[in-house]
């Protein structure tokens, strides 16, 4: 316990001293309703592919507007995942899956990325899942802001600060 405690305190001091900077904010909509505010976080002064490489701090917040389920999340992501991957990025994204909880209005999710630490998963202020596998990042992030993301209105919110 005392392990994983120390294991947490670094990994939030770590993003602190980061000092991420706001790249975009914006909304997610399915139809006319509201799902989510997303935000999302890196170094400054960096392009789209620097803020997903495995160098670079990043954090991506949405936080919800209704309830939903856990095979919401997964639908969604799965969607913008590419059909096939390697056998270590599948199995990074199933555990990750697995990880998720349902959600209700008013609940955020974090995916923090610190270099050489990985991406977790954080829930309200509680780590639910860490992931190290090389390609991660990018992968999962690119849900949103990779070449075909959700909703290409939202990564272009997302991503107004970053440089071109």
């Amino acid at each position: 316990m005392r392990i994983l405690c120390c294991v947490f305190l670094l990994a939030l001091s770590n993003l602190a001293s980061a000092q991420l900077t706001e790249a975009g904010a914006g909304t997610a909509r399915w139809g006319f309703f509201k799902v989510y505010d997303a935000q999302f976080f890196t170094t400054a002064g960096v392009t789209l592919e620097q803020a997903l490489s495995e160098q670079t701090p990043a954090r991506l917040e949405l936080c919800y507007a209704r309830e939903l389920s856990v095979d919401n999340f997964i639908e969604g992501a799965q969607r913008a995942l590419p059909e096939s991957l390697p056998a270590e990025l599948e199995r990074a994204v199933s555990r990750l899956h697995a990880a998720y909880q349902p959600v209700k209005q008013g609940d955020c999710y974090h995916l923090d990325f610190q270099p050489e630490q990985g991406t977790f998963l954080v829930l309200n202020g509680k780590t639910l899942v860490q992931i190290d596998t090389l390609g991660f990042k990018a992968l999962y992030f690119g849900i949103w802001l990779g070449e075909q993301p959700l909703s290409a209105p939202l990564k272009r919110s997302l991503i107004a600060g970053l440089k071109p």
